[in-house]
């Protein structure tokens, strides 16, 4: 969890939250002006460009509001917009495009969580491996331990064989993970 604080003009570039989180963020203090695209959005049209910086959101509105909220802009990647208030929550689906601007000095709460509901559970499999395998090996070990079988079946099958790696190098040095042991 992490608490946002920003003044007038700040905010969050255009991005994708990672490994395929969903996220959701309340309002204590201020406003936000989101702008939330399908996930099948091209990123280039909405400005993300892999191995590029976010466009600053108060640049990104100048230079692609107009575009992506007219009438010739495709009906399939129309923008969610959202004026947030104090009190208020919004969800941000996993996968979805989006960036925020604070309208005014503006203090939040946020969290981003893994869901096993949802189209993209084997995608953050993928990208969890990839890019935190450490964490990956210990979500595994986890998930089998309390009998989330259902779950590991899906990951990729370099985690399950390093978990096996791992707990046959915990047996072979005498060392029990089970405290009461």
């Amino acid at each position: 969890r992490w608490v946002l604080i920003g003044p007038e003009r700040s905010g969050t570039g255009m991005h994708v939250d990672p490994l395929w989180t969903n996220a959701w963020v309340t309002i204590l203090q201020g406003r936000k002006r989101w702008l939330l695209f399908p996930p099948d959005t091209p990123h280039v049209a909405i400005g993300v460009v892999d191995d590029k910086p976010q466009i600053p959101s108060s640049i990104w509105f100048r230079d692609f509001y107009d575009t992506v909220t007219s009438p010739s802009w495709p009906e399939e990647y129309k923008p969610v917009e959202v004026l947030q208030y104090p009190g208020e929550t919004v969800y941000v689906p996993a996968g979805w495009p989006h960036l925020v601007l604070n309208l005014e000095l503006t203090v939040a709460v946020t969290h981003n969580y893994a869901s096993e509901h949802g189209p993209f559970f084997e995608r953050m499999w993928k990208e969890v491996a990839q890019d935190e395998p450490d964490f990956a090996v210990a979500w595994y070990s986890g998930l089998e331990k309390c009998g989330r079988g259902d779950l590991t079946r899906v990951a990729p099958p370099e985690i399950s064989g390093q978990v096996e790696f791992e707990e046959d190098r915990v047996n072979a040095m005498g060392i029990s993970n089970h405290p009461s042991q």
